[in-house]
């Protein structure tokens, strides 16, 4: 009557089996959400298409960002999101771009039109990196002697 049964060692050894396998994709499964790339990409098309001199702000919830070939990527822990831009934007990755993009006009900061423009193709060229995001991403349309960009930092 008290006999222990070789079916309940076995039960027992399958079911802890099957209970560290279940453990084991818990414990895989992100903490938070992918960031959200669409509002924010969304603001940078507002901007891009309103008045030269339009300035917006944008919370992002990302670890690190990107703008690449008209299209912006966020990515934390809860993955990567990717979106397309319809407009063109450009990273403020120099003292000089940041400037602009803080509201200082480009005839201050630039000798000419030309140092403006080869610096924002340079801006362009290195816009695929990945760079830590900051806790509000700014978006300043800019408009200068023919020259019409769209800054993000």
């Amino acid at each position: 009557m008290f006999e222990t049964h070789v079916d309940a060692l076995y039960l027992w050894v399958g079911l802890s089996a099957v209970s560290v396998a279940v453990l084991g994709v818990v414990v895989g499964l992100p903490t938070t959400a992918p960031p959200n790339a669409t509002a924010t990409a969304a603001t940078i098309d507002e901007v891009a298409t309103s008045p030269p001199g339009s300035v917006e702000q944008r919370r992002l919830l990302a670890d690190e960002w990107a703008l690449e070939a008209g299209a912006l990527r966020l990515r934390n822990d809860g993955g990567t999101a990717q979106v397309r831009l319809t407009q063109d934007a450009i990273t403020a990755d120099s003292d000089r771009l940041r400037a602009v993009l803080d509201g200082t006009a480009p005839a201050s900061v630039y000798d000419s039109r030309d140092a403006f423009r080869a610096d924002l193709a340079r801006a362009r060229a290195q816009n695929t990196t990945w760079r830590p995001a900051p806790e509000r991403l700014a978006i300043r349309h800019v408009a200068w002697g023919g020259i019409d960009v769209t800054l993000v930092g």
